[in-house]
């Protein structure tokens, strides 16, 4: 990030000394370093890809999916790289990287379902996309970018499940037990709150500032000074997932929602919820990492 305020600094040395947050998959790496070089063919590409045989698949699974609608079934990474193109290739990479990471199916504990966690996410990241497709705040904006905003803004709640489990457990039982938002909690108990932890980890894998920035400040959008249109999409939709019964935490109450940020989204409340029913159908339609 190209900014260094104060507080940025802080949280990054709270979270770095705190959490040992993981690395960059080496998948993303490599692509990166291959997509760097503007010699690089989609061959090149997908030997990068065809290497991590859970991403590969995943870009298959994508590219096949009816979201892209193809007539012809691709088998062929290099193929899917061609109809694809590149950025949209590493965006999807990502994707399946971070199932691939952080997708396993582990068991359900109090207050926490890892499946109910991915259900949030991935409703989250579909509800982003539509409402960008839709408003004209975020008509420079590929609707892909909101989704994978959206899928990850609650993924530091995945590493405080991973790095420091019993502390953690414990915020969300005090969240459940005293009907508070678990990042209020959070804050109070760890210093930092799972959004901090998120874009943290964003730096760290080398994401684009106004993904970490949108990450860090979904629950108060007000704040962000970067951003502030991505962050309020982020909200919005988030929002929308707690409300369409798909929460990331058990038992806790949902974050209070900033009716201010539909200014900055460039749409009133009655016309989000509109899309509500093209949200359910795509979020039916998708599948979930396992």
């Amino acid at each position: 990030m190209t900014h260094s305020t104060g507080s940025s600094t802080n949280i990054l040395a709270i979270v770095n000394s705190t959490i040992e947050l993981p690395t960059m998959p080496e998948v993303l790496l490599k692509l990166n370093e291959v997509m760097a070089n503007p010699d690089s063919s989609a061959a090149d590409v997908a030997k990068v890809i065809s290497a991590d045989p859970a991403v590969a698949t995943n870009i298959l699974r994508i590219v096949n999916s009816a979201y892209y609608g193809l007539q012809v079934r691709v088998s062929s990474v290099s193929l899917a790289i061609s109809v694809m193109g590149f950025n949209m290739t590493k965006k999807l990479a990502l994707k399946a990287a971070v199932f691939s990471a952080f997708g396993k199916r582990r068991e359900k504990i109090q207050h926490f379902d890892p499946l109910a966690f991915w259900r949030h996410a991935v409703f989250t990241g579909i509800a982003a996309r539509t409402i960008a497709s839709v408003s004209a705040v975020f008509a420079d904006m590929h609707p892909e970018d909101a989704y994978i905003t959206g899928l990850l803004h609650d993924i530091g709640k995945i590493i405080l499940f991973e790095k420091c489990a019993p502390k953690y457990l414990a915020v969300l039982r005090k969240a459940a037990g005293e009907r508070r938002a678990d990042v209020e909690v959070e804050g109070e108990d760890l210093g930092f709150t799972h959004a901090d932890v998120g874009s943290v980890l964003a730096i760290k894998w080398s994401l684009p500032e106004d993904l970490a920035i949108a990450i860090r400040y979904h629950h108060a959008p007000a704040k962000d000074p970067f951003h502030r249109s991505l962050s309020s999409l982020i909200h919005v939709a988030d929002h929308l997932a707690w409300s369409a019964s798909h929460p990331s935490t058990v038992g806790t109450p949902p974050p209070t929602l900033d009716t201010d940020v539909y200014g900055h989204i460039g749409l009133t409340p009655d016309m989000v919820e509109e899309l509500l029913p093209q949200v359910l159908e795509d979020f039916n339609a998708s599948e979930l990492p396992w």
